[in-house]
């Protein structure tokens, strides 16, 4: 009886090991997802780091005496339009408020940041398990706040400050599909970055910042995308 079973077990192993041979058999490895309807969120990877990291958004001017800019950073997806275009859609937004009570008044501050990103890249033929692109990138950013301060028996000062940025650039890049669902990406970007004047305004008037603009080569951080 015993010998019965263990023919039966070695049968159904056996055949169970044909059968996922027969459906593999031809399987080379993963294949570049770059067809209409494909999807996936985009995060800035940095290897031997156990953390993902928002993807870059934009870059503002700041109204500070120590820094004139800031890079933002936010939520990345990337929808494939067709079989060769997909879009990739960068989203940046923030809001803080706080309150802070001492002998001379009340102190209440309120910041917002807004970035969007948007890049269009067209994809080249596909190298084994890496799809090439070239493409256009995109993105604009805006910094607004204001600071109450409410002094003890006297009145409300008023300040407000903004700044905001715009950038355009022509790039290209690859996407490496190392497994099924996964891929990482690179790419340079040639482009021209203008931040806009910083502004800070009281009772007094206005005080205006420096504005700036730049043209180069830039390159960004690993992007890894996971496809769904």
């Amino acid at each position: 009886m015993k010998a019965i079973f263990s023919s039966i077990a070695i049968t159904l192993l056996l055949g169970s090991s044909l059968l996922f041979a027969q459906a593999n058999k031809n399987y080379d490895g993963p294949r570049p997802e770059v067809y209409q309807g494909s999807q996936s969120f985009v995060f800035q990877y940095t290897p031997f780091q156990s953390n993902f990291e928002p993807v870059y958004v934009g870059t503002i001017s700041v109204p500070d005496q120590v820094i004139s800019s800031a890079n933002i950073f936010g939520a990345g997806y990337q929808y494939y339009v067709t079989n060769q275009i997909a879009l990739v859609f960068g989203l940046s937004f923030g809001t803080n408020t706080s309150t802070l009570e001492d002998d001379n008044g009340t102190t209440e501050t309120s910041l917002t940041i807004f970035g969007i990103s948007v890049d269009g890249n067209y994809h080249l033929p596909s190298l084994y398990s890496v799809t090439p692109y070239v493409g256009l990138h995109l993105n604009y950013g805006l910094l607004s706040g204001s600071m109450d301060f409410d002094p003890d028996g006297g009145e409300t000062q008023t300040t407000d400050y903004s700044g905001n940025g715009i950038g355009i650039a022509a790039q290209f890049g690859f996407d490496w599909y190392f497994t099924e669902g996964l891929s990482l990406g690179g790419k340079y970007a040639l482009g021209f970055q203008s931040l806009g004047t910083p502004e800070v305004t009281t009772e007094d008037g206005t005080e205006e910042g420096p504005s700036s603009t730049a043209f180069g080569i830039s390159t960004f951080s690993v992007m890894l995308n996971v496809h769904f």
